[in-house]
């Protein structure tokens, strides 16, 4: 219908310049008339009469128009000057009309692509954390989009800009191995950035489908009684060898597959406690000979601050088994003091062994990594590199300022809490004080505190820490300058240590307490003392 009014339009104005020049030459006849009485030429009359037809015509054509538009005419025009609002009134009418028709196309278009965001189902986990967020986002999207009114407005950008990311999921779902490897590698990062990057991972390794379309595997077939059945290697772990340099005839059955020494082998569930060696070393041999460890640091970092907090063999227990992964650093850091170690873990287990493949693996990496007398080393290269961007995250922070001190600290215990709560210390009294933090450290984990300081003067800063109540160096500051990575490293003294330049210097101090013992949990207690002046508060300055 656009075409239509558009040629009428282009008729009307060559309709209107032809009735300008017909109106001249009508002119010219009607003085020859008055003056010597000569009649208009029959061309003229003709030409008239033309022109009368032609108006006809055309007031046909945009009265219909009108009314395929819905747009009223409040009366037969009688001239062109009576058609050219009309015309007006039905561009406007289409107009409007398209806007909405693209309006409900777009709505259609997102709730389509929503609705099936919201059949995504998880193959393992039907309670997953991570899909149920999406799903919510799914809804809240949904309710956004249908309550556009207008395509060009803010909200309508914002609102289908928030359907992309559930584009990029489905089409992760649905045809992740019909796109090339950069494509890939962006739907990733578009899911990651709109859901979290355990739904990412879960989508790539595809644990997810659709209701109504996973099929349950068919049941195995029973066991044959003449022979104890034997399973197959649970963790896999000979495929995982297969890539390290070692000779494949030298690798030992798995201890996971082996019966305890002197009893009847009885069918059992797989050893799963190797889970986080297995996911941290296939991390680990995927990047290890691309990456340096500053950089793998800063990207298992960006993906999971409160890695060093976790234990290891815990790890598996946290973000969906993902956060394992991260511990590829730790490989790293193993393999750095034993080269080649990491690679000959398997050729350590002893088969026959009561104790878990998880435990085994663990013992042989605190043995051959010198983890006991090393792990403060491999909490200041991880610090050092992952400050100030992207940084860890912190379980307490002080703020200082000119007009008082705030004192931060998550509001409940589960660690990566987003949330802080704490106090605002006003007098000098309570802010240049001792500051006490207590937290109790599974064995080789950190925490982290981060203090800074929103004033141009120099502050003064002790840092003390306390493991189950006897002094204690296991502890590392970091001092930030602006627009620099780490500054400057100093490992906390049992003494104490004093640094100045808080605020002047470096706007950003960065504390680390480690636990470098394998085995045990620790109570520590970092204090904390600021000062208006260079002064220690140390008797001897560190």
């Amino acid at each position: 219908m656009r075409a239509n009014v558009d040629t009428i339009a282009h008729e009307l104005a060559a309709l209107t310049q032809r009735f300008i020049d017909l109106g001249a030459r009508l002119g010219e006849a009607a003085r020859a008339l008055e003056e010597a009485g000569a009649p208009p030429a029959s061309g003229l009359v003709e030409a008239l009469g033309g022109a009368r037809g032609q108006f006809v015509e055309l007031r046909a054509q945009a009265l219909s128009v009108a009314d395929e538009a819905g747009v009223p005419a409040s009366g037969e025009p009688e001239s062109l000057q009576d058609l050219e609002p009309l015309l007006t009134a039905v561009g406007a009418a289409l107009r409007e009309r398209a806007r909405r028709e693209a309006l409900e196309h777009a709505q259609a278009s997102a709730v389509a692509i929503i609705d099936r965001v919201l059949e995504v189902v998880h193959r393992d986990d039907p309670g997953s954390t991570t899909l149920l967020g999406c799903h919510a986002k799914a809804r809240e999207a949904r309710e956004a989009v249908l309550r556009l009114t207008d395509l060009d407005s803010a909200e309508a950008l914002r609102a289908t800009a928030a359907v992309q990311p559930f584009s990029d999921l489905l089409t992760m779902v649905e045809s992740r191995d019909a796109v090339d490897d950069e494509r890939y590698a962006q739907l990733e990062e578009s899911v990651s950035r709109g859901f979290g990057r355990p739904l990412a991972v879960a989508a790539a390794r595809g644990r997810l489908g659709f209701a109504g379309e996973i099929v349950e595997p068919p049941a195995p077939p029973p066991p044959i009684v003449a022979a104890p059945p034997v399973e197959p290697p649970p963790l896999e772990l000979e495929t995982s060898l297969a890539a390290e340099p070692t000779e494949p005839e030298q690798v030992p059955a798995p201890a996971a597959a082996a019966a305890p020494s002197g009893g009847a082998a009885e069918a059992s569930a797989p050893d799963e406690t190797a889970q986080w060696w297995l996911a941290a070393w296939a991390r680990w041999s995927g990047w290890k000979s691309s990456h340096a460890f500053a950089d793998a640091v800063r990207e298992e970092v960006a993906k999971y601050p409160y890695l060093l907090c976790v234990p290891i063999q815990k790890s598996p227990e946290y973000e969906d088994g993902l956060l394992a992964y991260g511990y590829s650093i730790l490989m790293d850091h193993v393999e750095k003091q034993h080269p080649g170690c990491v690679g000959n873990a398997l050729n350590s287990l002893e088969p026959g062994q009561t104790r878990p493949v998880g435990q085994q693996l663990y013992e042989y990496l605190v043995h051959e990594g010198r983890l006991r007398e090393t792990y403060a080393d491999f909490v200041r290269d991880v610090l050092t590199a992952a400050v100030p961007e992207p940084g860890v995250w912190f379980q307490f922070r002080i703020l200082e300022s000119r007009e008082d001190t705030r004192v931060l600290q998550r509001p409940s215990a589960r660690l990566g809490d987003p949330e802080l709560s704490g106090q605002r210390l006003a007098s000098d009294g309570q802010r240049y004080a001792e500051h006490k933090f207590k937290m109790t450290l599974g064995p080789l984990t950190a925490r982290f505190v981060l203090v800074s300081a929103d004033v141009k003067e120099a502050r003064g800063a002790g840092f003390k820490v306390a493991s189950d109540g006897a002094p204690s160096d296991a502890g590392w500051v970091v001092s930030v300058s602006p627009g620099a990575r780490a500054n400057q490293v100093t490992r906390i003294a049992e003494d104490g240590t004093h640094l100045t330049g808080l605020g002047k210097d470096y706007p950003t101090v960065w504390v680390a307490v480690f636990n470098a013992d394998p085995h045990a949990d620790r109570r520590c207690e970092l204090s904390i003392f600021l000062r208006k002046d260079a002064k220690s508060p140390f008797r001897a300055t560190s």
